[in-house]
């Protein structure tokens, strides 16, 4: 006799189908991004509802994000998000030595980290300290412009103990087409040994510097060849960095007593 057929019912999955991962996955990166874009264009958000406080604490979040994505801030502008982002600049402080240093006599037109007294070349722990010491074709000689700033620089760092490289540099106009990469080397060298003997001259402690030629390596202006544009690349530039000259010192063991031996 056949058994009859069974009437139970199929257990049901419960799991979800895989292409729901995937679409909410993408819809959270569209909802990401259509954030990101509006915090990037949105200016100072206002709303008569919300408190001064947290009007402010909206507008650093937004300052933050533009922050990360590498935003710069106009100094001329009245946005809100503009405003801390300078007023965050004016804060940092490019050295911790243990000397206290001195002022620039040259007044500041915009935030710090800016042309003409702090040129920030590249985010990290170094930063540009002055102008560029700029020099004529194939010379290594100061003139009247390069001193001046070499004694703003001077004002900027005498009496720190954090370790500046005094890094010199030539342009494609410096030497004929012929020049070997030694004769590169050697009038980039010359360079920022010129400013280190003026440093010290000066009065700046000659163990916090460190002069390094970096030969046409390190063009600040490329593909452009007029005489006023590639001359920015005959230069010298003095990097302030976090690190001290004592971190770098070996530190000598104190001295162990002597014992003597034991009286009979």
């Amino acid at each position: 006799m056949a058994k009859p057929a069974c009437k139970c019912k199929e257990v049901e999955c419960e799991e979800c189908p895989e292409w729901i991962f995937t679409l909410a996955d993408l819809i959270m990166c569209m909802m990401g991004l259509f954030v990101i874009l509006w915090v990037l264009k949105t200016s100072g958000i206002g709303n008569a509802n919300l408190s001064a406080a947290d009007q402010q604490k909206i507008n650093e979040v937004i300052a933050a994000i533009r922050y990360g994505f590498g935003y710069v801030p106009d100094a001329a502008s009245n946005d809100p998000i503009d405003l801390i982002l300078l007023q965050q600049l004016r804060q940092m402080r490019p050295m911790n030595g243990q000397g206290k240093g001195a002022s620039s006599l040259i007044p500041k037109s915009g935030a710090e980290g800016t042309d003409p007294e702090v040129l920030a070349v590249r985010r990290g722990t170094q930063a540009t300290v002055g102008s560029r010491v700029l020099f004529a074709p194939g010379s290594a000689a100061l003139d009247a412009e390069a001193i001046r700033i070499l004694d703003e620089i001077v004002k900027l760092i005498k009496g720190h103990r954090n370790v500046m490289y005094v890094r010199g540099h030539t342009s494609l106009d410096d030497l004929p087409e012929g020049a070997t990469p030694q004769q590169k080397m050697e009038l980039s060298w010359r360079r920022a040994m010129v400013v280190v003997e003026y440093l010290v001259s000066q009065g700046v402690d000659e163990d916090i510097l460190r002069p390094m030629g970096c030969s046409t390596f390190e063009p600040v202006i490329q593909r452009v060849y007029s005489p006023q544009t590639v001359g920015q690349n005959r230069r010298v530039e003095v990097e302030s960095t976090h690190a001290l000259v004592s971190d770098l010192q070996d530190r000598p063991e104190p001295a162990r007593p002597i014992q003597g031996r034991p009286s009979p």
